[in-house]
């Protein structure tokens, strides 16, 4: 239906999906199967959900997977802000990741309303 890798919400999604994977790997060693794994499959699953939903031929599938890569969305930002109050990484690196995250999530709700429009 769509081509994922032109839209730029998935883009940003890669980018985002590099830096939080990169950052995790400094996370204490017994963060490493806890949060760090948490965080790594979350985030990446917004790529894939995207990449997945762009894959279907109808929009009623396509908006399905996407709602699925905002639940992701979701839960990335609501563990930066758990990071940040563990001391992994400091504040404003935290925000970065949030803020990022809520763009991302306000792309991919612009798309949705776009194709149920």
């Amino acid at each position: 239906m769509y081509n994922y890798k032109r839209l730029n919400f998935y883009k940003r999604a890669e980018v985002l999906s590099d830096v939080v994977c990169k950052l995790t790997r400094r996370f204490p060693k017994f963060e490493t199967y806890e949060i760090g794994s948490q965080m790594r499959r979350a985030v990446t699953s917004i790529i894939f959900n995207i990449a997945e939903g762009g894959s279907k031929k109808s929009v009623k599938d396509m908006v399905s997977y996407l709602r699925h890569a905002l639940g992701s969305v979701n839960e990335v930002e609501a563990q930066a802000k758990r990071i940040v109050g563990l001391g992994y990484v400091d504040e404003i690196g935290g925000k970065k990741i949030v803020g990022e995250s809520q763009e991302i999530g306000k792309m991919i709700n612009g798309f949705i309303r776009k194709l149920e429009g």
